[in-house]
């Protein structure tokens, strides 16, 4: 058996045990090895298998190892009838000696033999490699081919000595290929991590926090990759911490795909895998797109060991990942990766676009980042002064008046460029319009001049909604998103009433006004019931007086 060019020759049990890593241009450690032979012994198909840690899922392993193969040969036109060479490869426990080791594994030779000859495939031989060892499970000589040294290089007929002779070295090992990216944990960066992550799930909490958490992810990637183009090789803790959970959101990982251009590409790897690397238990699911944007930078750099193995973590960790699925058949298919990249820097540039609008329609009542902790005190201490349960009706109907004589008092406040209240102020109205008599009060049934100073304090008070009092913006984005409809705006409507209902999935009204808008119905006629409606309400107030 030899190269192509008949330089090399694999004439022996130890040349066949030491060809493994030019073979399949790595050492797979803890892994079943499969090659089918083809006419110059390196060619044809391979395939390798993890072994699991746990033994009792070894024999499923095998037998699907072996049905893989079998499809796999067959599609690229190779008879596993005319023979396949199983290499069974695993590094020693503690307190494990290689024999020990060889005798654990010999099982697994049986279960794939059986296996393939189930599919017509034959086995030629199954050579076990463990800790710089071979096994021959075949050889039924009691001493014979088991435990062998593999050749030393000094040996001419080596199979390293020929393919140094050939100017090729052996191919890595699984266990130095993925410490590039295999996570190591940080107790402290967890931590980190955790409020990281749950700041993030607060803020995306409805459409508009989606989109601007989403628009600042986009951002720091950017930010990210700038600063490893100019050599960085870390981040700040928090830009870490904020990008592997920004990444978990699907658009986000297509925008780190588009970084993958030529120039890109060694160092948005250096970006992937130090994000991965940060990605310990429990934050694996977090590592999955990272492992995927490392493994396709991989591939469009023609590793695909590297890419497969990335790949491997993010499927076994999440086989429902399509994208990492998808990518991996792309390496096994040879497809080109660039087709990926057009599609993925053609959505990026689609996605920016409508973030850039979406942020900005979202910007007037989106809950602010300035001075949140001076709000939420305010809004708890409102939240814990108001009873409106332990009221008799006279008493809520004296504080429906106070809040809309606030209110009142608010929009003169506005009309007369004065755009600031006091916190305790802005904290009453926002818990008073929690009451929905209080707010329908407040809808906006004035003549079209006032519209603009309403829109400004909905939108003012909205912002103030900061967690843990997001659940108190939806009478605020219900009345904005009203006065924006009343002045033409549906699109500012539609995400406020949509935001309100992202919130509280039950407010009515903001279910009415967005039906209303997407049905096409004329705000006129809602206005002329709501005109009718206060009439009544002020009607029955002074006679109550």
């Amino acid at each position: 058996m030899s190269t192509p060019d008949n330089t090399m020759q694999v004439t022996s049990l130890p040349n066949l045990a030491q060809i493994l890593p030019y073979l399949l241009g790595h050492y797979p450690d803890d892994s079943i090895a499969l090659h089918a032979p083809g006419p110059n012994f390196l060619d044809g198909p391979t395939m390798t298998c993890p072994l699991p840690e746990d033994t009792a899922e070894w024999r499923a392993a095998a037998e699907n190892a072996a049905r893989q193969f079998v499809g796999y040969a067959h599609d690229r036109g190779h008879d596993p009838a005319q023979g396949v060479i199983i290499y069974l490869c695993r590094e020693p426990r503690p307190g494990q000696s290689p024999e020990d080791t060889a005798a654990l594994l010999a099982p697994i030779g049986t279960w794939l033999t059986n296996e393939f000859a189930r599919h017509r495939a034959t086995v030629l031989i199954t050579i076990g490699l463990i800790a710089d060892r071979w096994w021959a499970y075949e050889c039924d000589i009691d001493g014979c081919c088991e435990g062998e040294p593999l050749p030393s290089p000094d040996d001419p007929t080596s199979v390293v000595a020929q393919m140094t002779r050939l100017g090729r070295t052996s191919g890595p090992r699984t266990r130095d290929i993925i410490k590039e990216f295999r996570a190591t944990a940080d107790p402290d960066f967890l931590k980190d991590l955790h409020a990281a992550a749950d700041h993030f799930n607060t803020r995306c909490a409805t459409n508009a926090g989606a989109d601007a958490t989403l628009a600042l992810t986009l951002d720091q990637i950017d930010a990210a990759m700038s600063q490893f183009h100019d050599g960085a090789t870390a981040l700040s803790r928090a830009l870490t911490t904020q990008l592997i959970v920004g990444l978990q959101d699907d658009a986000a990982v297509e925008a780190g795909i588009a970084h993958a251009e030529d120039d890109d590409l060694p160092h948005a790897r250096r970006l992937w895998a130090y994000l991965a690397r940060h990605c310990a238990a429990p934050f694996t699911q977090e590592a999955v797109p990272i492992l995927t944007l490392f493994a396709f930078v991989a591939w469009r750099q023609g590793d695909l060991i590297a890419a497969r193995l990335a790949l491997r973590d993010a499927i076994t960790t999440n086989p429902d990942y399509e994208l990492a699925t998808g990518i991996h058949l792309g390496t096994i298919n040879g497809e080109d990766p660039r087709e990926l990249l057009a599609s993925a820097r053609e959505g990026s540039a689609h996605l920016a676009t409508h973030l850039h609008h979406a942020v900005q329609v979202a910007s007037e009542y989106i809950p602010t980042d300035t001075n949140p902790a001076r709000y939420r005190e305010a809004l708890d201490i409102a939240t814990a002064n108001y009873m409106p349960q332990g009221l008799t009706e006279d008493r809520k109907l004296s504080a429906r008046h106070g809040t809309v004589d606030v209110i009142d008092g608010a929009l003169t406040d506005f009309r007369n460029d004065r755009p600031q209240l006091m916190d305790e102020i802005a904290a009453r109205i926002i818990l008073g319009l929690q009451d929905r008599e209080t707010r329908d009060a407040a809808l906006s049934t004035g003549e079209e001049s006032g519209l603009p100073y309403e829109r400004q304090l909905w939108g003012y008070l909205a912002r103030r909604c900061v967690p843990p009092h997001t659940d108190k913006a939806p009478p605020l984005l219900t009345l904005l998103g009203w006065v924006a409809w009343r002045q033409d705006d549906t699109i500012t409507a539609t995400h406020a009433f949509t935001d309100a209902l992202d919130i509280n999935p039950g407010y009515e009204l903001a279910k009415i006004l967005l039906h209303g808008i997407r049905t096409e119905c004329e705000p006129a006629a809602l206005l002329a019931a709501f005109r009718d409606t206060a009439a009544r309400s002020a009607a029955r107030a002074d006679g109550a007086r």
